[in-house]
């Protein structure tokens, strides 16, 4: 296989990136993670009182979400193609992966609390 080189690798790649967010679509937990970044991520931009940095912040850890879950769908793939039968290894990879999910959502309602903690609450104390 031969690997195509400048502008035209960047177009593949972008195609290639397409038909992964497509392979998604049927994908419960992805579909969930987009429809929060459709509340998240505007609401982050039109609180009133949040600093620039703080509105990236939350736009990047939600962005983070989704990434992982795409990681998270690739490696339970991979899983399912080599190893169809159960096996505790392939158990550990899917379980793994999906801790990973898991640490980023909490790391996402970390960043929330931080951000809302200093923008809004701690001038009352």
């Amino acid at each position: 296989m031969y690997s195509r080189k400048g502008l035209a690798h960047l177009i593949d790649a972008f195609k290639f990136s397409c038909e992964g967010l497509y392979a998604m679509r049927n994908e419960t937990p992805f579909r969930i993670e987009l429809v929060l970044g459709v509340l998240a991520v505007p609401l982050a931009w039109f609180l009133p009182g949040m600093d620039l940095v703080w509105r990236v912040i939350l736009t990047l850890a939600w962005l983070a979400l989704p990434t992982m879950e795409i990681v998270n769908t690739a490696i339970e793939a991979v899983v399912d193609l080599v190893s169809p039968d159960w096996h505790p290894l392939a158990k550990k990879a899917k379980d793994c992966a999906s801790a990973a999910v898991f640490c980023v959502g909490v790391a996402n309602v970390i960043v929330w609390l931080a951000a809302f903690w200093d923008c809004y609450v701690r001038d009352w104390f």
